[in-house]
């Protein structure tokens, strides 16, 4: 019973043993708990206190940066595809089958040099028929000429045989007279005055008919003539038809227009040629001019103004990065696209060595000076107000708002087109409370010796970051 009791009171001793230690490790805990959480507080509140008592009635201390003029170019960096600065494709004139082709893709031509051959047998025929009725046509006109020539005679002697007739008609009219007064007299019978008078009226009849001659004889040289117009004209068709002919026997042979590259070839010997442009009839090759390059882009409307001739242009290929392409504006369109408010431009590139090729991705680097002097500071000095966008400028330690007109905002830094000039003295995250006229202590930011966080007013050297 005794030994019972014993262990009884020793498990109890053990009991409030193990109690006593976790009270105390609790109390520990809780004590560390507020030593750590308390000191701190009540540093901080001591240093509020001092910081509270420090500036109470003190000058308020602005924090500011000095405006530095901002870069005199704008520039812009724009995706473009290169193209070939003259392009045709090349499509047959006649109708028939090549013959032969001379050149194939990626092959360099000069102007006027022979591509393909094609045969045209029936344009052949064709031209020696022409040439042939052209013949019969001249041949024509040298009959045409000698009908003339013989109507021409034939007038000259009708005109001959009516001075004849006149002339006999004159000496009848005189017998006749003499013969009347004759016969009035008793010299001479009635009967030979009746001969003389009737011989008078057969020389007039005679002159009459060979009037009449004369008249036919001229009106077959107007006919004659008139053929040897018709000839002529004939002769003329003929010629043209030939020269037509001629011409297209001559575009059996195809050449280049310009100096390029074979781009594309469609067609083998042997191939059914079909001449013209239609989606219906097969092109024999498509040239390009590579030597020089050009390349459209669509310049945004906030530095469209400064396109014009002359405007050099970097020229960026990525698999030529070590390689510096310059190229040129030559042409800007007149007006910008209403719906993408961009202005087409033109511009070319020279390709001496021809290694751009027509289709390449590039980009294109324009610079534009600009026509007035900006100020670029950190976005952290622009004041948004109802009334519009200010800048805090102190001068002679005192605070002045100055109304600005952003040109670009890049975000941790702005370009004021107005309000500011360079060597302005300008406050970064000004104090919402500071007011017009106000004196203030300044504190500069100066690059060898920062005096402000990175968070209160950025490095001068960050401010260069467009």
């Amino acid at each position: 019973m005794d030994r019972a009791m014993n262990n009884f009171k020793l498990r109890n001793n053990r009991a409030m043993g193990r109690l006593l230690i976790l009270i105390i490790a609790v109390a520990v805990i809780i004590v560390v708990l507020l030593v750590v959480g308390l000191v701190p507080r009540l540093e901080r509140k001591k240093e509020l206190d001092k910081m509270h008592a420090e500036t109470t009635g003190a000058t308020p201390i602005v924090h500011t940066i000095v405006a530095d003029p901002a870069k005199e170019t704008e520039s812009i960096i724009l995706p473009a595809n290169i193209g070939a600065i003259q392009y045709t494709t090349i499509y047959a004139r006649v109708d028939g089958y090549l013959k032969s082709r001379l050149v194939d893709i990626g092959d360099h031509v000069r102007n006027g040099q022979l591509l393909a051959v094609i045969d045209t047998p029936t344009i052949d025929e064709q031209l020696a028929q022409a040439r042939a009725d052209l013949m019969r046509a001249r041949a024509t006109l040298d009959t045409s000429i000698a009908d003339n020539k013989e109507a021409i005679a034939e007038e000259v002697a009708k005109e001959a045989d009516v001075i004849k007739a006149k002339t006999n008609y004159d000496y009848a009219s005189i017998t006749a007279s003499r013969w009347q007064n004759l016969c009035a007299r008793g010299a001479v019978s009635q009967q030979s005055r009746d001969e003389k008078v009737r011989s008078l009226d057969t020389t007039n009849a005679q002159v009459k008919v060979n009037e009449a001659d004369v008249k036919a004889a001229m009106a077959k040289v107007v006919a004659t003539k008139s053929k040897i117009a018709e000839a002529r004209a004939e002769i003329l068709a003929k010629e043209a038809e030939v020269r037509k002919l001629v011409a297209e026997q001559g575009f059996q042979k195809v050449t280049a227009p310009f100096e390029g590259v074979i781009t594309e070839r469609k067609v083998d010997p042997g191939a059914l040629i079909t001449q013209g442009s239609q989606s219906s009839n097969l092109e024999l090759f498509q040239l390009a001019r590579i030597d020089r390059l050009r390349i459209y882009v669509s310049v945004p409307q906030r530095i469209a103004r400064y396109m014009h001739n002359g405007v050099l242009a970097d020229v960026v290929v990525p698999e030529f990065p070590e390689r510096k392409f310059v190229g040129k504006v030559t042409n800007a369109s007149g007006g910008l696209d209403p719906n993408t408010r961009t202005r087409q431009t033109e511009i070319q590139v020279d390709n001496p060595d021809r290694v751009l090729l027509p289709g390449m991705y590039a980009e294109i680097k324009l610079t534009g000076a600009r026509d007035g002097n900006w100020i670029k500071v950190p976005g952290t000095t622009i004041v948004t107000r109802p009334n519009g966008q200010f800048v805090v400028v102190i001068k002679d330690g005192k605070v002045s708002y100055k109304p600005v007109t952003i040109g670009r905002d890049f975000g941790d830094a702005v370009e004021v087109r107005v309000g500011l000039n360079a060597g302005d003295h300008v406050a970064v995250s000004p104090n919402d409370e500071l007011q017009e006229g106000e004196p203030v202590r300044e504190e500069a930011y100066v690059d060898d010796n920062p005096v402000l966080s990175p968070l209160a007013a950025p490095h001068k050297a960050d401010l260069q970051k467009p």
